[in-house]
């Protein structure tokens, strides 16, 4: 039996494949053929999401190899190039088929995949297949003059933005035209990072870390070893950013919660998140990470605004409207 695989992606605009073909195929090297098709439309022009194909492998883990290599090698371009497409690198699946129409497809000769998010392996048959759904909904605020509505309350308001509060606003706005959620929340945080003040250590711990790094240039290091340890050492002098933004929610007095949680445990739970994004550790348990960054976000408004004592402000934020365009399902 032959495998092939499966590499689902996607891309905020369609036309990232300029191409009026229903599919393509393209030659890698001498042995390798990939065949690119698009899943949201009948041809690549006006295509979103798309998928790589590429079969005749002689067992799984072979397919899965070059599967992985071609997603890494596609995510180092999307890097360097700068080209915005999505890819994912959890696998796994986003949409599912009830067992009862696999069975009635099974008992003609079939088999029906659920959609797939990712690599996926299966085997090279024709007789597998897989259900796509896929559907194009436009989000438009239900009040389109809502903006120029914000403008005209917040007129006679002047903010005198110092370099700091600058600073923050520019990577805040980096972070709400951010399409990657973990890359939103990050920048989010990041942003917390420029307003949140570190404090030195008590003058204790900084004597004792002097001891260390002369322990560290007394040494037999090498000269580049020691360096890199005695300043590594040095930085520990200040407190690190997750214990001063522990420190500064327990002195926060109101509100006393934020997501549904006590003010001291939302910030712990920021830094968890943080730390495994950071890390490359899978996320899966938290169940909305924009919900993290949007109180995150208004934490950090917040705090910028009592800082510079800016003048208080209400804005109108209208309920979106969603217009159903279409929904297709096919099966590819």
């Amino acid at each position: 039996m032959k495998y092939k695989f499966r590499l689902v992606f996607f891309h905020s605009r369609p036309g990232f494949f300029r191409i009026d073909a229903q599919s393509i195929s393209y030659q890698l090297n001498d042995s390798l053929v990939i065949h690119i098709g698009p899943r949201d439309s009948e041809n690549l022009l006006n295509a979103t999401n798309y998928h790589i194909d590429c079969g005749g492998f002689s067992s799984t883990q072979e397919a899965q190899n070059c599967g992985d290599k071609l997603r890494t090698h596609l995510r180092m371009l999307n890097c360097m190039l700068d080209i915005g497409l999505s890819i994912p690198y959890i696998d796994g699946k986003n949409g599912t088929v009830s067992d009862v129409i696999k069975n009635k497809i099974r008992e003609d000769g079939g088999e029906l995949l659920d959609t797939i998010v990712g690599l996926h392996v299966y085997p090279d048959d024709d007789k597998h297949f897989e259900h796509v759904v896929s559907g194009k909904m436009n989000v438009f605020p239900s009040d389109p003059y809502y903006v120029l509505k914000g403008l005209k309350d917040s007129w006679n308001n002047t903010f005198e933005l110092n370099d700091s509060a600058a600073e923050v606003i520019e990577i805040l706005n980096i972070s709400v035209r951010e399409a990657s959620q973990k890359v939103k929340y990050l920048a989010t945080y990041l942003a917390m990072e420029q307003i949140i003040e570190r404090k030195m250590r008590s003058e204790a711990a900084q004597v004792l870390i002097d001891q260390f790094v002369q322990l560290t240039n007394d040494s037999e290091l090498s000269e580049s070893e020691k360096e890199s340890l005695a300043g590594s050492l040095g930085y520990l002098k200040e407190q690190s950013f997750s214990s001063a933004f522990t420190s500064f929610s327990k002195r926060i007095t109101f509100p006393t919660t934020i997501n549904e949680m006590p003010v001291t445990k939302f910030v712990s739970e920021c830094i968890k998140l943080r730390n495994k994004i950071a890390h490359n550790v899978a996320i899966d348990a938290v169940p909305k990470i924009e919900e993290y960054t949007k109180h995150l976000r208004n934490m950090a408004m917040s705090i910028l605004w009592a800082e510079n004592n800016f003048p208080n402000l209400s804005v109108y934020r209208p309920a979106d409207q969603i217009e159903m365009e279409k929904m297709e399902i096919r099966v590819l």
